[in-house]
């Protein structure tokens, strides 16, 4: 039978439009969220021989959970009714109430059947009652891990409860094991001999031993003996018991005052037990009041329920880790922050700032802050089981940038730096050479002309930035200038380095700007002339070289050069040059007055033309008293 129990108490929200994408939001487990809850009744878990009967006993459950509720993973809190091993049942006052309003704080809770009865004038069937007490609540556990899925159940988070014996076997389950279980030599007809293992009754899920406990909420329940409560084995406990219970012991004694039950110990001395061994627990003592007192007084299931409610929370919310993250970045830059991440949680990032996340990876963020000053990032875990964590937040600092600048003067190979920078503390240049400097206006030496690439990195004690630029350094141009004289005709050949412009001035009047270095001029009268080259490089460097050139005439009208020429006669396979006198220089320039060869030659030299590509070339044969030039065509 499945009913659905719909609660009149009002709740926060509907679990159904609580959560969206990257809403971290969720009051689940601590308050009452959910409006109904549905209750599905007697699921069949296991069968076992009780008391007095040789015939098995059917054993059942009934499940609360939210209504409508599509979370896959939730707490499981397994309740165990009391009443002395003697009498009792699953719905009996105040289980469903208590069953309601759990599964409203977003539980599951399972309410199950127990075998119950004894020989109330024998210690040991009394002590056999509790043990079949502790194998079938095994047996309920075993069934409901083993329907976790049907049931939306977390059993890595299984809560123990119920009331007085109930209790009792939740403090057994935790722990007591096999070495500790009644002897199998008892000798009566009414019950077996040997009831066998904790995990060998109920049903057939033998081999599945019931999960570590999360937590027992303990209600007016007792322990055999203090000295099972190890740390080793201990899971947190909150107790509830009157400080005037007289059937349950508050401190330690006889259950119901009888001696023929074993003498137990109560919340006190649990209490003092976890303490010793260091184990989380809290008791509430309920003053003045005996066994069961929220059924003459109901007004305390609000005190029971509110501290319980209360004591489960911090077992299940998320623990998110600390922040960590850049505490200093610079306007614009990324920043990251993250946390340990923790499988099945979902990570909700806010900024208080004006920022942008450009990356979200659950647990770890990057953020692009676009202001200066105090900025900070909170992140808000919701776990697997829908519990949120508590806020963390982290600061960073966002400083603003310095705003680099640079000019150079370039003078040779020489270049002064002048620092335009603001908001910079300190400066940092690399030259483009390997070599650095940290002055604020430096002054350069390079060691041979080219093109560098300068940067200069400013820092205001936060953000460092940077400048760029390019620096062309050279030396001054070398000029040197030749001539041929002819009759009135010169040609002037120019020999020069690291130069763009040519101006030359023939001393005639006349000049010429030009990219060409080897000129022809003819000159209208006789006399001698100063010819002056200039140059400049790329820098406005100049250089200056002059010479002299004399025109004159000759017997019958021939014109006399100044010094004998060397004689160059060329074939399709080279020049023949001749000369009277010592050595000379032979020097070849392609078009454009590049020199591809230059060596001293004997007289009657032959120049081999074939290495030459196709072309034009200009011969220039020079002596201590003569200079000759010809032009040649390689085809």
């Amino acid at each position: 039978m499945k009913k659905l129990l719909l609660v009149s108490i009002v709740s926060l929200v509907c679990h159904a439009t609580l959560f969206s994408q990257g809403n971290c939001t969720s009051l689940r487990y601590q308050d009452t969220i959910f409006h109904a809850v549905q209750q599905s009744d007697n699921y069949f878990f296991g069968s076992a021989v009780p008391y007095g009967s040789t015939t098995p006993q059917d054993l059942y459950m009934d499940i609360y959970q939210p209504a409508n509720d599509t979370l896959k993973l939730r707490p499981l809190i397994v309740y165990q009714f009391g009443g002395g091993f003697v009498i009792g049942w699953r719905e009996e006052p105040d289980i469903p109430q208590y069953a309601t309003y759990f599964a409203q704080c977003g539980y599951v809770v399972a309410t199950i059947d127990y075998r119950i009865g004894l020989d109330p004038l024998d210690t040991g069937s009394t002590v056999r009652a509790f043990y079949r007490g502790v194998q079938d609540e095994r047996a309920a556990i075993r069934y409901l891990c083993q329907n976790a899925a049907q049931f939306g159940i977390d059993t890595s988070r299984i809560i123990l409860t119920g009331t007085s014996a109930g209790c009792f076997c939740a403090f057994a389950n935790v722990y007591m094991n096999d070495s500790l279980r009644p002897s199998p030599t008892y000798g009566t007809t009414l019950e077996p001999t040997d009831m066998g293992c904790m995990d060998c009754s109920g049903n057939t899920d033998l081999g599945h031993h019931i999960p570590r406990a999360l937590a027992i909420f303990n209600m007016w329940g007792a322990i055999l003996d203090t000295n099972y409560i190890l740390n080793r084995l201990g899971v947190p406990t909150i107790s509830f018991q009157g400080t005037l219970d007289d059937l349950v012991p508050y401190t330690s004694g006889y259950p119901f005052q009888l001696p023929v039950f074993p003498v137990v110990y109560g919340a006190v001395p649990i209490s003092q037990r976890q303490t010793t061994q260091g184990i989380y627990h809290v008791l509430h003592p309920l003053v003045g009041y005996s066994h069961e007192p929220e059924l003459l007084a109901p007004w305390l299931n609000d005190t029971i329920y509110n501290y319980g409610r209360r004591f489960l929370w911090p077992l299940l919310e998320p623990k998110t880790s600390a922040i960590t993250g850049d505490s200093i970045v610079c306007k614009n830059a990324i920043a990251n922050y993250s946390v340990v991440n923790t499988t099945g949680s979902q990570y909700c990032w806010q900024l208080a700032g004006n920022g942008t996340i450009i990356q979200n990876n659950n647990n770890a963020i990057s953020v692009v802050w676009a202001d200066t000053g105090t900025v900070s990032v909170n992140v808000t875990e919701l776990n697997d089981i829908d519990a949120q964590g508590p806020v963390q937040n982290f600061q960073t600092l966002v400083a603003g940038h310095s705003h680099p600048a640079f000019t150079d003067a370039a003078s040779q190979l020489q270049v002064n730096f002048t620092n335009l920078s603001t908001g910079a503390g300190s400066s940092y240049w690399t030259f483009g050479n390997t070599e650095t400097s940290t002055s604020t206006n430096p002054v350069e030496n390079y060691t041979a002309p080219g093109t560098y690439h300068v940067e200069l990195y400013t820092n205001n004690g936060y953000c460092t930035d940077s400048a760029k630029g390019v620096v062309t350094v050279d030396t001054c141009p070398v000029a040197r200038l030749a001539s041929q004289i002819t009759g009135m005709d010169g040609i002037f050949v120019i020999d020069t380095t690291n130069t763009i412009s040519y101006m030359l001035n023939f001393g005639d009047g006349d000049s010429v700007n030009t990219t060409v270095t080897h000129l022809f001029h003819q000159y209208n009268q006789y006399g001698t002339y100063s010819v002056t080259l200039k140059v400049i490089n790329s820098m406005g460097c100049i250089a200056n070289d002059t010479i002299s050139v004399v025109i004159a005439k000759g017997l019958n009208g021939i014109d006399i050069p100044t010094q004998t020429p060397a004689e160059i006669l060329c074939d399709a396979t080279g020049c023949h040059i001749s000369f009277t006198g010592s050595a000379m220089n032979l020097e070849v320039f392609d078009i454009t007055g590049r020199k591809i060869f230059e060596q001293p030659i004997p007289d009657n030299y032959y120049f081999e033309t074939a290495p030459l590509a196709q072309g034009i070339y200009l011969l220039k044969v020079s002596g201590p008293a003569s200079v000759t030039v010809r032009k040649i065509m390689k085809q």
